[in-house]
């Protein structure tokens, strides 16, 4: 760190220490129930081994029932925008380290969610998050989305809505959120782009318009066990009651991968 007093550098202090930002560890199993039905589970925690995490179960954790239906899970469980993240293939906890404005709407919900089986390439999945402190600025969420595959082409939409919510002490209803994402992705290359619009209104003004759209773009392509990647995404400048705000902004992250093995990288 640098101190400043009067524009003249009064002091400086460098230290070193031990960062983890992206690992975790999970368990996971199933049991045949016959006819084609399997009863599943998993326990995932995150696991810094700086010791900054803590919790037991904190990432995706659940109980289900799986089969020719489909697959259907309560618990902890990525919300549906959160699973449409192939724009956002930075496996880091950093605000930096990954293209993590856009994808600051992804959460993980105690939840039920439903995932359909693929026809012709295309699945589905529906989500209802339970909140138990519901009230009139806190409640439940909705969300929706479909993936489609055609050889190494994809695309994928993700959608919440939510009547009531608290964002930095504002008051908001009829929050809804909308993520496209589309690409090519082989055992090479990747290529993605998504667009994604966020629209909400101010508790007790039903004219009122508060809204931004966001745009990202991610390239990578593997040399042997290495693969170069590259991310950059906008945000033009949102609006709150009606009025522009001072929140644009690019980022652009570029770094590599290196596997080890085919699980360690």
């Amino acid at each position: 760190s640098v101190e400043h007093n009067g524009g003249q550098v009064v002091s400086v202090e460098t230290g070193t220490g031990i960062v983890d930002l992206g690992s975790k560890i999970g368990f996971k199993g199933q049991e045949d129930l016959g006819n084609g039905l399997k009863a599943i589970w998993q326990v995932e925690q995150k696991a810094s081994i700086a010791g900054t995490d803590s919790g037991w179960g904190n990432r995706q954790s659940f109980i289900g029932l799986k089969g020719g239906f489909g697959k259907l899970r309560v618990g902890r469980l990525n919300s549906v925008l959160k699973d449409t993240g192939d724009i956002n293939p930075w496996d880091s906890k950093s605000d930096y380290l990954g293209v993590n404005k856009i994808a600051e709407p992804e959460a993980r919900l105690i939840s039920v969610r439903y995932d359909s089986p693929e026809f012709a390439g295309l699945s589905g999945s529906v989500q209802y998050a339970l909140n138990d402190n519901a009230g009139r600025h806190n409640s439940e969420s909705y969300h929706a989305g479909f993936n489609y595959k055609n050889g190494g082409f994809f695309v994928q939409y993700g959608g919440a809505y939510k009547r009531h919510q608290d964002v930095n002490d504002v008051k908001i209803e009829k929050y809804q959120i909308h993520r496209l994402v589309s690409g090519y992705d082989n055992d090479a290359l990747h290529a993605s782009v998504a667009v994604q619009q966020q629209d909400a209104k101010l508790v007790e003004d039903n004219y009122s318009h508060n809204s931004q759209t966001e745009v990202a773009a991610t390239l990578a392509y593997r040399f042997g066990n290495v693969t170069p990647r590259v991310s950059y995404a906008h945000g033009f400048k949102g609006s709150f009651d009606d009025a522009d705000l001072s929140n644009d902004y690019d980022q652009v992250v570029v770094g590599a991968e290196y596997d080890f093995s085919k699980r360690t990288s």
